[in-house]
């Protein structure tokens, strides 16, 4: 276990900042990784905020028109604000990134009883095991393997833009 010194984190770790190629380039390997399962899926659950692109991003790829979302705001999930699942359903739930798993853990227990599975466009680090409640699959574009903070295009502000 990380203690907080060496958590990462917005404010103290180096930053790697990813371009919209990237997050493109993303997409196309999360999204040929479920093309190539045969697995079909009637909506799309983006977690808030930052699986609200991807899921979008995503949909666009495997031509699926309903997009909901789960929730979090700072890192809380309201619940009173969830989607209505249907068990007869399959899900896909999106995020950007996998980090420490704890709202990975809040999502999958939450839906773990429908027919879902995951999807990230980055991962801290391989597989530890956790599964959360969701027993489903997870598609993973790419395995960080490193302690920088990941800064996605869509939470940049313009003046802070690198060149």
């Amino acid at each position: 276990m990380e203690s907080k010194s060496e958590e990462v984190n917005e404010y103290s770790s180096p930053k790697e900042y990813y371009s919209w190629r990237q997050i493109e380039l993303l997409i196309e390997t999360v999204a040929d990784k479920i093309l190539r399962s045969n697995k079909r899926y009637d909506a799309i659950l983006g977690i808030t905020n930052g699986g609200i692109i991807p899921a979008r991003l995503i949909a666009r790829e495997l031509d699926i028109d309903h997009i909901s979302f789960i929730p979090f705001r700072s890192k809380i999930l309201h619940k009173e604000e969830m989607p209505s699942l249907l068990e007869s359903k399959k899900y896909l739930v999106i995020d950007d990134i996998y980090d420490t798993g704890n709202i990975f853990s809040v999502a999958s227990n939450e839906v773990g009883k429908f027919n879902c599975d995951f999807a990230f466009l980055v991962r801290r680090f391989a597989d530890d095991g956790g599964g959360g409640g969701c027993s489903g699959e997870t598609y993973v574009g790419e395995i960080l393997n490193h302690k920088k903070w990941i800064v996605f295009p869509w939470e940049r502000k313009m003046d802070n833009v690198p060149a």
